[in-house]
């Protein structure tokens, strides 16, 4: 162990108080964003419909008869 100091003659000088931290200021939470609305999609637009071509008046071919399945 260390030996006691000698105490000065003279009165210590008074510690100077410590000054009170100043507290720090709670920082603003950050307001949450409003969401974006979501835009209406835009409807699509009906196509037109494909006007039907005119058939050649011509004869409808006949159409080959299925041929029968060669069972043996």
């Amino acid at each position: 162990m260390s030996e006691p100091k000698p105490e000065p003659e003279h009165e210590p000088k008074p510690k100077p108080k410590p000054k009170p931290k100043p507290k720090p200021k709670p920082k603003p939470k950050p307001k949450p964003k409003p969401k974006p609305k979501p835009k209406p999609k835009p409807k699509p637009k009906p196509k037109p419909k494909p006007k039907p071509k005119p058939m050649p008046e011509t004869e409808p071919k006949p159409k080959p008869e299925p041929k029968p399945l060669a069972r043996e």
